[in-house]
């Protein structure tokens, strides 16, 4: 312990707290005055700005329900982890619900009510919405940046469980943890650096270096056995436990504690045998689908022209896929490589060893010479996807789902295939969010497993907006 330096003092908890309650007040407020003026420049009002200085209160009315609705890593009187990202979005939309419902109704019992534009507060109400959590995800990349307000936090468990949560927070910028070092028995560890973070000691360590740096923070990543024996020690010094479970798939998303005399467990509520929100996840992807083919007719036009023009050949490709229950599904992409391109892959596999063993890989090349000029541009653009738009319609596709795989890779799966054929597969997916190409294929595995037993209306929300970031900025596309 005595070889490694106690990390500096960092701002902590509370200023990370204070920052996201002022980016929530900067951007509410921010939402309704750009809108102010936006409804004055295109001339549908002539609304002051001093007239809408009387709503601020509520922007207090705001913070509170954020309050009320854990926004703030837990509660204002036991601060500790925040909540996961879809449970933000879904907690950030009642909050903001509720205030601006105490809005409208302040408005029904005001005299003064007509000098305010229902139409802008309406549209701030759903602008804050989808900005607020926008923005807190740039405030958070900020304070990573300026190591500013960061939770300092020692790993009990220097496993394989263990650094993979400390790589998940070394690159994750949402939670704020940072990781000053390892707890672990085990000898040839101890001095050590793995993954950049040093070994500061055995798990009976805890207590002297919680003291000497002043952490208040302890994740137990350990079996089930050594977790609890060390609870009883852990929680004399403290103030904040978190035990990750081996597996990642856990469908923490929708487990509640329960207690049954002196006795604890959990209830898992299984969303995928709820009818109600399956069939509202069909019908908004179907309206949206049809939506979407109304909209971007024009854009399929000038695309079927240029891939009919850039190389014989048919304008769609249809690339049989396994759907639900094992199905197999014809899924419609503009073409992107040459008609001969089973041929030349073929040739290529046989002839070379490197290319064999990159494809097996991940069923991907990284210079695919079977892809015409096009063909790129689509595929890094995700353009070549639009047609399955119409395999939503058909009902073989979802929107948003695990991605569509061949048989081959089935074997990648092994016993979470059975849990994986029980839905749809979708157009985007948490894999596309989360690196796309860039991740290994054990890792897309357990992301398409996590989608399925921890999927909600919410998680949907935030996959397609992160695809919509992907796409712009063109990363991870191959």
């Amino acid at each position: 312990m005595k070889n490694h330096a106690p990390p500096k003092k960092i701002s902590g908890l509370r200023c990370r707290i204070l920052l996201l309650l002022l980016t929530d007040v900067v951007t509410s407020v921010s939402v309704v005055l750009f809108l102010l003026w936006l409804y004055r420049f295109i001339g549908f009002g002539r609304y002051l700005i001093s007239d809408y200085l009387p709503l601020l209160p509520f922007v207090g009315v705001l913070i509170f329900c954020n309050i009320i609705f854990r926004c703030y890593h837990g509660n204002v009187f036991y601060p500790g982890a925040g909540l996961n990202k879809i449970t933000e979005i879904e907690h950030l939309f009642y909050s903001v619900a509720t205030t601006y419902f105490v809005l409208f109704a302040w408005l029904l019992f005001n005299r003064h009510a007509e000098i305010y534009s229902r139409i802008v507060l309406a549209f701030s109400m759903a602008v804050t919405i989808i900005v607020l959590p926008m923005a807190r995800a740039i405030a958070r990349r900020i304070m990573k940046f300026l190591k500013f307000g960061e939770i300092n936090v020692l790993i009990a468990g220097a496993r394989k469980t263990g650094i993979a949560i400390a790589k998940e927070l070394s690159a994750n910028s949402y939670y704020g943890f940072r990781v000053v070092g390892f707890l672990d028995d085990d000898p040839e560890k101890q001095n050590r650096n793995i993954s950049g973070i040093p070994v500061v000691g055995e798990l009976t360590a805890a207590h002297n270096i919680a003291k000497e740096w002043s952490i208040n923070y302890v994740i137990c990543c350990l079996p089930v056995q050594v977790a609890m024996r060390t609870f009883q020690q852990y929680s004399a010094y403290f103030k904040h436990i978190l035990f990750v479970p081996a597996s990642t798939i856990f469908p923490i998303s929708w487990l509640s504690p329960i207690s049954i005399g002196v006795f604890s467990g959990f209830e898992v509520r299984n969303k995928l045998l709820q009818p109600v929100p399956r069939v509202l996840k069909f019908c908004l992807e179907v309206l949206m689908s049809f939506s979407a083919i109304i909209v971007l007719f024009p854009v399929f036009l000038v695309l079927a022209l240029c891939v009919k023009l850039s190389s014989p050949g048919p304008i769609f490709y249809r690339s049989w896929r396994l759907g639900k229950n094992g199905k197999k599904i014809g899924v419609l992409k503009f073409r992107t490589m040459y008609a001969d391109a089973d041929a030349r892959l073929e040739r290529m596999l046989a002839g070379d060893p490197e290319i064999r063993k990159e494809w097996e890989k991940d069923f991907k090349l990284q210079n695919d010479p079977r892809i015409t000029p096009i063909g790129n541009f689509l595929r890094k653009t995700s353009l070549d996807e639009l047609p399955q738009f119409w395999n939503v319609l058909t009902g073989e596709m979802s929107i948003i789902g695990p991605r569509p795989i061949v048989e081959g890779e089935v074997h990648y799966y092994g016993e979470t295939y059975e849990i994986r054929k029980r839905v749809k597969p979708g157009i985007t997916g948490l894999w596309q969010v989360s690196g796309r190409n860039d991740t290994e294929y054990s890792y897309r595995v357990v992301l398409d497993s996590y989608y399925i037993v921890n999927w909600s209306i919410w998680l949907d929300y935030y996959i397609f907006f992160k695809t919509v970031l992907i796409v712009l900025l063109r990363k991870g596309a191959r």
